[in-house]
């Protein structure tokens, strides 16, 4: 097992070596992209709509965006509060999502989203295979971000320590800055 991981974290070192050099001009693309589109609706989807999306969510509707539908989904169990941790740290940032559930992107969120944003490849890989998706309006979140932050993902913080939490929320308030300042 070992064995594996080396050539493993080399890959990543190496893709992330990539991305960081492709950040600036992904950046002004992703820009671009959503000042042509002008979405009148967003969609923020992570894994578990616990954690990342739903920050997001309150996040840009804490900014004030008048005439913008803001709404967060996830691929698994919905119903769900939001993390412990998630809300802690949000909360003393002066957002509340503790009514915050979970739910379960559909189709026809996917079709009726003028732009879609995602964290990390997983979530990614599972758009892709989504009915109702239009590749064309999705967008990775770390490519909002006004300065490299290390990788393109913003990983999950689910079960890490808070120093995680602050972290991610941190780039989230970047990403999420640079996506009002657009709309």
């Amino acid at each position: 097992m070992k064995l594996l991981q080396a050539p493993r974290r080399a890959a990543v070192r190496l893709r992330d070596r990539i991305d960081a050099g492709l950040h600036s001009r992904r950046r002004e693309r992703a820009l671009e992209r959503l000042a042509s589109i002008r979405p009148e609706s967003v969609l923020f989807i992570c894994l578990g709509n616990v954690c990342r999306s739903p920050y997001a969510e309150r996040v840009l509707t804490s900014l004030g965006t008048p005439g913008v539908a803001i709404t967060s989904a996830g691929f698994i169990k919905p119903g769900r509060p939001p993390a412990d941790l998630a809300m802690e740290v949000a909360s003393r940032r002066g957002i509340d999502h503790s009514d915050h559930r979970s739910r379960v992107v559909t189709a026809d969120d996917l079709r009726e989203a003028d732009a879609v944003f995602f964290f990390d490849r997983f979530n990614k890989a599972r758009l892709r295979g989504a009915e109702g998706v239009r590749m064309d309006r999705v967008f990775w979140m770390g490519d909002l971000e006004p300065t490299w932050g290390g990788r393109r993902a913003i990983l999950d913080p689910w079960g890490k320590p808070r120093e995680e939490f602050e972290r991610v929320f941190d780039r989230i308030d970047r990403c999420v800055g640079e996506l009002h300042r657009v709309l």
